[in-house]
């Protein structure tokens, strides 16, 4: 018998298993859905779970202290079941199900703000229109369809379409049995032609509730907006990690992961789950039938709306980097399986690049840089890095490939931007202060949170320029909390265990400080090696919006100390939030915004930075703090001084 019953004693769960699957694949398959950041490679350590009782095969792993081992702790990626077994998931390996933190509110995710302040038009992509028809008569024998035509003329719409088979055979009764006069719901088939088809027809009498949402789709996290699409006022917002987590935490690993078999229908059916998951939640606490939400808008990097509309995503990894699509047309929801009227229709913001998605488009059009005379700079500092530079004249954009870091992903103590994830810290003197998210016990640090423990280590003397723990600190207290870890490597103590929500040390290694600066120097390089290749400086520069959930809770002052930011004037650095989601809302009502959006992505040069020779050449330099030429930071040499 190939099948062993396995049982999760921390779900309540037991399910059937294959034996020759390990633990984590056997998890996910049942919907248990744990972190493996590494997509089951067993080089990340995640996926910790304990084994209660039942017969295993587990293979050794650095990721694992003794007293782990002792305590049957193991690895669910190497580790496979050779009896029945019960097994409990680990607090901090699960990935909670419900709403995690949303980003910092901006005013560039306030759609009544951007109503105004971009002067949108009111125009959704979805839109219930009524209308009356006149009655034919033997001088006038017009067909229904073409007399339904006729009676929207001059209404912003200059062709319509009837592709609902059941709609046309039922509509001479549908428009009699309503005395002539009925509502069209209508969706948009193209902008730029002022065509629309029609999805549904209502009794004019029928008072229905019109919704659409809007949908961040990020690589880490979810957000999702429910938009009432009579007043234009955003209902709710809510947000969920990404539960495609469980097979990798960076695009590649999900693009290699969908490449094996039933790889693809996997990742499509955990971001399907986790959009589902959301829009479900806001509809039972705000009372709404989920038939009354007509449209999805999404906007989410290349290799997210593959995966989200199972397009094959293999070849964005491969030389030349080349995505299926980038400008997609409306897909039918009934064919991409979201819980929301399946006459409704989904939109995706159009693509640029492999790397460079319609969140990136969208957040330079939010943001008005498409407008501006004076240079400016989009900065997306979320799992994967992209950097957008130019104004009304010009845009290019490029990938900056800086890993996860920045989301706590290959962090000894490293999370996400959650609650009780650690957002800032200070030093002083002889005592460690910091600011936790939701003023909870602290459980790891985030990505703010690392860049600023990084930049007071160097300032404090703790570290040197290149990151390693220095031989000549001279306070003793922070001597004190230098200490070897279990692999022998340099630790330093951020933050005690009897202090922390999970009773465990919160610390940083010499490789999570290296795994810091190759990220940071990823994003200073990739802005550096634009400017040069544009024959500009960073004095060209007037405004560097910087947007994504890491850059929320970013201090500004330690991220030009580290070299993760240009060494510019405070007032030129803008929080922008989630400008992918602003977009979304607005390409959901606003047709000018559509307009300029497809204009943007159209125009918008990407440069692979790898084929640039400066970029290649000179990326080690920005592996120092701040960096090797402290001729481009004159405000941190002060400091160093």
């Amino acid at each position: 018998m190939n099948n062993i019953k396995i049982k999760v004693i921390s779900e309540n769960k037991e399910f059937l298993a294959e034996k020759t699957k390990n633990l984590l694949f056997s998890l996910i398959s049942s919907g248990v859905n744990i972190y493996a950041d590494c997509g089951g490679k067993g080089v990340c350590g995640k996926c910790k779970l304990k084994i209660i009782s039942g017969k295993y095969i587990s293979f050794p792993s650095q990721f694992l202290s003794k007293e782990e081992q002792k305590n049957n702790i193991v690895l669910a990626c190497k580790t496979f079941p050779e009896t029945d077994i019960v097994i409990e998931v680990l607090k901090d390996t699960k990935i909670i199900s419900e709403e995690i933190l949303s980003c910092y509110y901006s005013k560039f995710e306030d759609l009544e703000y951007l109503i105004k302040q971009q002067k949108l038009d009111l125009n959704p992509v979805i839109k219930i229109m009524e209308v009356k028809l006149n009655k034919p008569d033997l001088q006038n024998p017009i067909s229904d369809f073409e007399n339904l035509k006729i009676s929207i003329l001059g209404r912003k719409i200059k062709n319509i379409f009837l592709k609902n088979v059941w709609l046309l055979q039922n509509l001479p009764l549908i428009i009699r049995n309503n005395e002539w006069k009925i509502n069209l719901v209508l969706n948009e088939n193209d902008f730029s032609k002022d065509e629309y088809n029609i999805i549904e027809i209502l009794s004019n009498k029928e008072n229905k509730n019109f919704y659409g949402i809007a949908v961040d789709l990020g690589t880490t996290t979810v957000v999702v907006s429910l938009i009432n699409l009579e007043n234009f006022q955003t209902i709710i917002t809510k947000s969920a990690f990404n539960q495609q987590m469980v097979y990798g935490a960076d695009v590649i690993t999900r693009i290699m992961h969908a490449e094996k078999d039933n790889g693809l229908e996997e990742l499509n059916q955990k971001i399907v789950d986790t959009i589902n998951q959301i829009v479900n939640s806001i509809c039972s606490e705000k009372n709404i039938s989920l038939s009354d939400i007509y449209t999805a808008v999404i906007a989410g990097n290349t290799t997210m709306i593959h995966l989200f509309l199972k397009i094959y995503p293999g070849y964005i990894r491969r030389q030349p980097y080349i995505p299926a699509i980038s400008f997609l047309p409306s897909i039918d929801v009934k064919d991409v399986g979201i819980n929301i009227n399946p006459k409704g229709s989904i939109y995706s913001l159009p693509l640029v690049a492999s790397y460079v998605g319609g969140d990136i488009v969208g957040g330079v059009v939010a943001t008005n840089m498409d407008l501006s005379e004076e240079i400016s700079v989009l900065l997306d500092l979320g799992t994967n890095g992209e950097v957008v530079l130019g104004n009304k004249e010009f845009l290019i954009s490029a990938a900056c490939s800086c890993g996860p870091a920045f989301e706590g992903v290959g962090i000894k103590s490293g999370i996400r931007a959650v609650y009780g994830a650690i957002e800032d810290i200070s030093i002083k003197e002889d005592k460690i202060e910091y600011i936790v998210i939701g003023d909870n016990k602290p459980l790891g640090i985030c990505g703010s949170g690392l860049i600023a423990i990084t930049a007071e280590l160097f300032k404090n003397g703790v570290i040197d320029r290149s990151g390693r723990f220095s031989n000549n600190i001279e306070n003793k207290f922070l001597l004190s909390r230098i200490r070897k870890n279990y692999d022998s490597e340099y630790e330093f103590l951020v933050l005690e265990k009897n202090l922390t929500a999970n009773n465990k040390d919160i610390v940083i290694t010499e490789s999570d400080i290296q795994n810091i600066l190759r990220s940071k120097g990823a994003i200073f390089h990739g802005l550096y090696a634009l400017l040069k290749y544009l024959n500009l400086s960073f004095k060209d520069i007037k405004k560097i919006y910087i947007s994504g959930g890491f850059g929320c809770f970013l201090d500004i002052e330690k991220a030009k100390i580290l070299g993760l930011l240009p060494d510019l004037e405070n007032e030129k650095f803008i929080i922008s939030g989630n400008t992918s989601l602003a977009a979304a809302k607005m390409f959901l009502v606003s047709k000018n915004f559509r307009e300029r959006v497809y204009e943007v992505a159209k125009k918008m040069a990407y440069v692979d930075l790898s084929s640039l020779p400066i970029y290649m050449n000179e990326y080690t330099s920005t592996l120092f703090i701040p960096h090797t030429d402290i001729s481009l930071f004159p405000n941190v040499a002060k400091i160093l001084k």
